[in-house]
């Protein structure tokens, strides 16, 4: 039974997985080995020595402390994702044989095929993995490179226990989770609906868009830091903080057109379906908004938000063209915010506010009671 097992379970979770994401993952191969064959360096490097800097990432990860715990959180991130990967598949009616069949085993046994079928999916980690402790081995950076491989067996084991313990537990139909019952009994206004689908059920995506933002307020800080006008380093800020919540500006058109699909029907003022759906957004961007307030002047602070709401409203609108897909859409985003940082090094960056509305709002009138859908 348990070759057979083995079999079924490669096949429906560790196929799947890499059919799932072959596009991350193949992406991700490609700019490594890229960066190690084909990166090229600044300034007169000896011959001798291009090897070396061509390596150097992969030298850094076993010698230097910072790169190896961004390998670590790497690492885990990848475990993360395979195990809620493999835990929504087990939810799914077509995997109910596996509750009749594999769970008839001792759990010993389970555990050890859930760790045989982790480490498959784990293959093009390991791979770069043991790359880095050959080379660390090389220079002679023996410990940290062991170190790495342990962290890895470490999360798969955990992983595999998680994945266990949820196999051979009853399923709890329509568990709550922490948002559900502490909001259980507050009115919910319609337009504030995708607060509480972000916070319910798009955590990660949120917690990613917070440090992308971080990440990209403290390179636009170091990067444009030698810029006299305050004002213009302010506004590509606030324009990068916009370009971070693109991920949750799509999410929300497509939680909009799979749940709210009925608010055209409603009594609702077209003005009023295109400002309030901002609530959503002043919670959203809360942190950003209380950094900017605490760090800058009120006039300035006011300056600022507006110019990050009308830029919202304008990729919203933007997603109501028909036909629009997630390419279409980051295509325009790139060239709007391009638009963006033209206007705001030529110093005419607080015209975006009226620009950015009038379009959004034309974009909106025209488009929003179009049966349309985003085609993905």
């Amino acid at each position: 039974m348990f070759p057979l097992s083995n079999i079924a379970l490669r096949k429906i979770f560790v196929d799947g997985f890499y059919r799932t994401h072959a596009g991350m993952l193949v992406f991700v191969f490609v700019m490594f080995i890229s960066y190690c064959l084909f990166i090229n360096t600044l300034g007169t490097v000896m011959p001798d020595q291009i090897d070396f800097w061509q390596f150097f990432f992969t030298i850094s990860l076993v010698s230097n402390p910072l790169i190896m715990a961004f390998y670590f959180i790497a690492s885990a991130l990848y475990a993360y994702k395979s195990l809620k990967y493999i835990l929504n598949q087990l939810v799914l009616p077509q995997q109910e044989f596996l509750y009749y069949s594999f769970n008839a085993s001792s759990k010993k046994q389970q555990f050890l095929y859930w760790c045989m079928v982790l480490a498959y999916i784990f293959i093009p980690v390991w791979c770069y993995t043991l790359y880095a402790i050959i080379i660390g081995g090389i220079f002679g950076y023996y410990f940290i490179s062991i170190g790495i491989l342990l962290f890895q067996l470490l999360l798969i084991i955990t992983a595999a226990y998680i994945i266990l313990k949820e196999s051979n537990r009853l399923i709890e139909v329509n568990k709550p989770n922490w948002v559900i019952l502490i909001s259980k009994k507050w009115n919910k206004p319609v337009f504030l609906l995708y607060v509480f689908q972000v916070f319910n059920r798009s955590k990660l995506a949120y917690l990613l868009t917070k440090l992308l933002s971080w990440v990209l307020i403290s390179s636009v800080v170091m990067l444009f830091s030698d810029i006299k006008d305050y004002s213009k380093l302010l506004m590509l800020i606030t324009s990068f903080i916009v370009v971070a919540h693109v991920v949750l500006i799509y999410q929300e058109r497509l939680f909009n057109n799979l749940y709210l699909s009925f608010l055209p029907n409603l009594p609702f003022s077209e003005a009023r379906l295109f400002f309030s759906f901002c609530l959503n957004y002043l919670i959203l961007l809360l942190p950003e908004m209380c950094w900017i307030i605490t760090r800058f002047g009120l006039i300035t602070s006011i300056e600022l938000a507006a110019f990050v709401f009308s830029a919202i409203l304008l990729f919203r609108s933007l997603l109501l063209l028909n036909g629009i897909q997630i390419k279409g859409f980051l295509i325009g985003v790139f060239c709007l915010f391009f638009l963006f940082y033209m206007f705001i090094m030529f110093g005419f960056g607080l015209m975006l506010i009226p620009i950015n509305m009038v379009l959004a709002w034309r974009l909106f009138k025209r488009n929003y009671l179009n049966d349309n859908s985003l085609g993905i």
